[in-house]
């Protein structure tokens, strides 16, 4: 019986230029955005103060008949007023306290805890010649604080700006596609944004003064030193839920024993206990009730990522990137189940 041999059959495979050309571009463009990624933190940050911000200015605007554009200013005033207030207040006697509180640097056994700080001698020595040339420490100094007025300077503009065009602002997707449809996705994204977002922003910076001030308060009548850093200290680790208020009591209580009695560091515990249940029972129910719920667990885990991908500012951005990402999938997750509206 003769078999005849098959034919041998060779595959070919074209690249197609377009799909070469789009991987092109792609890389390309991450490349763009990482160079511009301190821009793109800027805008970011604009955001969240535009969602902040802009239910004040839709309430007065409703309340007082005023043009859009006057209520955003008088909403800004007191927003500059404020920030400017606190910092007047607060730098002051925290400059003064911080520098008393480094003088006890000078106990041993806290010196032996620096080297887990990892600082080099290099380093040591940099910080050393910076302090030791004061023309150079002066000069670093006006730099950075010129850089830091202008940042926050541009940071109001471009806010001032989105909240201007926020009741157009989702129109600008017909950059990309000019579907009604994808259109009042656009609107319903960014009031979803807003009012999670928006919410969770108010309810911290409310969380943190409340907590900041009851500290202060707490600390002052027990005639604990370097109450204003402390107070500072525990309001800004508000942010961080469940983990923030103890890492907070920590200090406190080493200063007021040291400094004080341990007797004295026994009330500053008793304290740091009060604050941290009326926090939990009375304050975080009332204060964030209408705003955007994160749980304790999902907020550790963002600013946790957040630290160690964009150190300081990465963590700042954490909680916000994480709502905007949610809302961003729970859109994605009605659009997929209704997605013979957008055909």
């Amino acid at each position: 019986m003769l078999e005849f041999a098959k034919p041998k059959t060779e595959f070919k495979t074209t690249i197609n230029p377009i799909i070469l050309f789009q991987i092109a571009a792609f890389v390309l463009g991450l490349f763009f955005l990482y160079q511009i990624k301190s821009i793109l933190v800027l805008i970011f940050l604009a955001f969240v103060v535009m969602v902040a911000l802009n239910p004040s200015v839709n309430k007065l605007q409703q309340k007082t008949k005023l043009p859009r554009l006057l209520s955003i200013l008088v909403v800004y005033v007191f927003f500059v007023i404020a920030v400017v207030g606190a910092t007047g207040l607060l730098i002051p006697p925290l400059v003064t306290q911080f520098i008393q509180l480094l003088k006890l640097i000078d106990a041993p056994f806290i010196q032996n805890h620096l080297v887990e700080l990892k600082l080099s001698v290099g380093d040591l020595g940099n910080l050393v010649n910076q302090f030791g040339q004061p023309a150079n420490f002066i000069f670093s100094a006006l730099t950075s604080t010129v850089s830091t007025l202008f940042t926050f300077f541009t940071l109001l503009v471009l806010s001032f700006y989105l909240i201007l065009e926020r009741e157009g602002l989702h129109r600008k997707i017909v950059w990309l596609t000019k579907k009604e449809a994808h259109i009042q996705l656009a609107k319903e994204f960014l009031n979803s944004i807003e009012a999670q977002l928006g919410g969770w922003v108010r309810g911290e910076l409310i969380l943190m003064v409340i907590i900041g001030a009851m500290s202060f308060v707490g600390l002052t009548l027990l005639g604990i030193p370097y109450a204003v850093p402390l107070a500072i200290f525990a309001g800004l680790l508000e942010a961080l839920p469940s983990i923030g208020p103890t890492v907070s009591a920590v200090p406190a209580i080493a200063i007021a024993v040291l400094q004080v009695s341990p007797w004295h560091g026994a009330a500053v515990l008793v304290l740091y206990i009060i604050v941290q249940q009326l926090e939990n029972n009375l304050l975080v129910p009332k204060v964030m009730q209408d705003n955007a719920h994160i749980s304790p667990l999902a907020s550790i885990i963002s600013i946790l990522i957040g630290f160690r991908l964009g150190g300081m500012m990465g963590g700042l951005l954490a909680v916000p990137i994480y709502i905007v990402i949610r809302t961003g999938i729970t859109l994605w997750h009605k659009v997929k189940a209704n997605s013979s509206d957008l055909t």
